[in-house]
């Protein structure tokens, strides 16, 4: 059976997704030194600390995670509940999960299992504590995961007697990736640029009225836009792919079958379809992928076509049907990657 279940949108999948969650709208690509999930981890922690805290406050998050978990998402036997998730690992401290060790006080095993949920919940903490922002980072880390590092030596903490010692030793690392990311952001685009145009109305399924297919598309990508614009109005189905319904990775295979051009069936294999490329290069035709209801940064639950003027067309979920939403409103909650078909 195809495993088109990616993209359904589950209701609650996630619990009530707190609100900084929807501000997400993260960088993509390779870091060096990192797995691709790792990078994905790293940009997403960025993303969403920076919305909230800045540069201080990704920081802190960033040498949180990277001492915690390796930047991986680890799921945990002392809690089965996390098996539930997809997971880059299997941890064993305590019955904590994910990318910040977050044992169940902190949150659903949902929410800690996924990284932008997680990180939102990290922050949530951090931002409580006073004067987070006037102490060593590695300090600030310590206030709100209270590890053993506390400053009184001893053999849980290695006789160390730095309070935050463990994450002060991540510190340069942490810097090095977040000054990339950061670069990487100053070319960011989520689709609120001057260029964007503004969804048509619910009769016209979100298409502008004024809309046109960039000149810069390929003839494919003409083609594979075209087609999808064409099934706009249509039902959402799980498993299907046309031509009367369609699920949202059955509509890209669909669009790019027209052009000529075979990619997978599911977001976990399109996630590898093409080529990697960046919003700042976005080309209509490209696949925008997302943790959508059921999956998470790395393992895309739900996919849409970039249509140029800051658009995408997507088949959303079940209920819904085919429609046009903004580049931005789409990767809300998390981009998981940008592929180039052709």
């Amino acid at each position: 059976m195809l495993t088109a279940v990616l993209c359904l949108a589950v209701v609650g999948a996630l619990g009530t997704p707190p609100a900084a969650a929807a501000t997400i709208c993260a960088t993509a690509g390779p870091l060096p030194g990192l797995t691709n999930a790792q990078a994905a981890n790293a940009r997403t922690i960025v993303a969403a600390s920076t919305a909230r805290g800045g540069h201080p406050a990704a920081l802190v998050a960033l040498v949180t995670a990277i001492t915690e978990s390796g930047l991986r998402v680890l799921a945990n036997p002392n809690d089965p509940s996390g098996a539930a998730y997809p997971n880059q690992g299997t941890g064993s401290d305590h019955d904590s999960l994910g990318l910040f060790q977050q044992r169940p006080g902190w949150g659903s095993a949902a929410q800690r299992m996924d990284p932008a949920a997680s990180t939102t919940l990290f922050l949530d903490a951090l931002l409580r504590v006073p004067d987070w922002g006037s102490v060593p980072p590695s300090y600030a880390a310590q206030l709100v995961q209270r590890s053993a590092y506390d400053g009184q030596p001893r053999p849980a903490n290695h006789y160390s007697p730095v309070v935050g010692g463990n994450y002060q030793a991540q510190v340069d690392e942490a810097l090095a990736i977040l000054t990339q990311v950061e670069h990487d952001s100053a070319h960011l685009d989520c689709g609120a640029s001057a260029s964007a145009l503004t969804p048509g109305s619910a009769a016209a399924h979100g298409l502008p009225a004024g809309y046109t297919i960039p000149s810069a598309a390929t003839p494919a990508a003409r083609t594979a836009v075209t087609f999808a614009l064409a099934q706009l109005g249509k039902p959402y189905q799980w498993g299907a792919t046309g031509p009367d319904t369609y699920d949202c990775s059955g509509l890209t295979q669909q669009a790019w079958r027209r052009a000529g051009i075979a990619i997978s069936r599911t977001t976990y294999d399109q996630i590898h379809d093409g080529t990697p490329t960046d919003a700042a290069h976005l080309a209509p035709g490209d696949l925008v992928l997302t943790p959508g209801g059921d999956g998470t940064i790395a393992l895309p639950g739900h996919v849409g076509m970039f249509i140029g003027h800051g658009l995408v067309v997507a088949a959303p979920k079940t209920g819904d049907v085919v429609t046009v939403v903004t580049y931005a409103s789409f990767v809300a909650r998390g981009l998981s990657g940008l592929r180039h078909i052709a």
